[in-house]
């Protein structure tokens, strides 16, 4: 299967990240590679700095508040090394409340410099949907991608009117809600994603080498025979567009 993406993935989580890199690049696999500190995507692009396929995001994870300030000098000498920023963006899970305003003082501050720089985000939302996405648009954000969506379904039409995408993933195809969310995007703006190592695959943690398979059952899903060509196609626009709006 050609023209494969893999538009959100946790590569440092791996034990064998080496090779999980390997694997993207031997096989033209194009992986967004996100990060969820400035300082790992530091020492990412130092270990990492060739690579052809594998594009690495520069993020502050929004559930890392409560054990890791937000290095904005470093985040500041970093962001011109990239096109990508992720993973970012806002956590209203229980465990994260008492960090609510603090998270938005982030996540804005992050979209301002995005918005500024036209990067593209791949954007975490739980519970959080609509703050995100007036963020996003008051920073004047052209360019989004909603990893793992998990909002109503009433709420994609909001995120698709500004123009935003949506990267899915197997994992959501285990629910009845996660089935009818994918089933829910226009095609015009799927992208695939692992959310590798988080994201499991017929009982244990999903990896690169499942992708194959993973586009097969998601293509099934959706009624769609060339999934591989109709996600490539929608990243070429995107990066059209922001080649464009430069």
């Amino acid at each position: 299967m050609k023209n494969l993406i893999d538009f959100h993935v946790h590569i440092d989580y791996y034990k064998d990240y080496r090779s999980k890199i390997e694997h993207y690049e031997q096989n033209r696999i194009y992986a967004l590679f996100v990060t969820n500190l400035p300082q790992i995507f530091n020492e990412s692009m130092r270990l990492f700095s060739n690579l052809k396929y594998v594009k690495i995001a520069l993020g502050y994870h929004p559930r890392f508040i409560k054990e890791e300030p937000f290095n904005k000098e470093l985040f500041n000498k970093c962001i011109s090394m990239t096109k990508y920023i992720g993973e970012v963006g806002l956590d209203y899970s229980d465990e994260f409340l008492d960090y609510k305003e603090e998270q938005q003082r982030i996540f804005k501050y992050i979209c301002k410099k995005a918005g500024e720089t036209n990067k593209i985000l791949s954007v975490h939302s739980h519970k959080a949907e609509e703050d995100v996405l007036k963020i996003l648009i008051d920073n004047n954000v052209k360019f989004a991608v909603f990893h793992w969506y998990s909002g109503s379904i009433s709420f994609i039409k909001d995120i698709l009117d500004a123009g935003y995408y949506f990267s899915i993933n197997y994992s959501m195809l285990r629910t009845k809600k996660g089935t009818e969310i994918i089933k829910s995007i226009p095609l015009n703006r799927i992208l695939i994603e692992t959310d590798g190592p988080f994201s499991n695959f017929k009982g244990r943690p999903i990896s690169p080498n499942d992708l194959s398979q993973v586009y097969n059952e998601i293509g099934r899903k959706i009624g769609v025979n060339d999934l591989s060509e109709l996600a490539f196609n929608n990243l070429k626009n995107l990066l059209l567009s922001q080649l464009n709006s430069s």
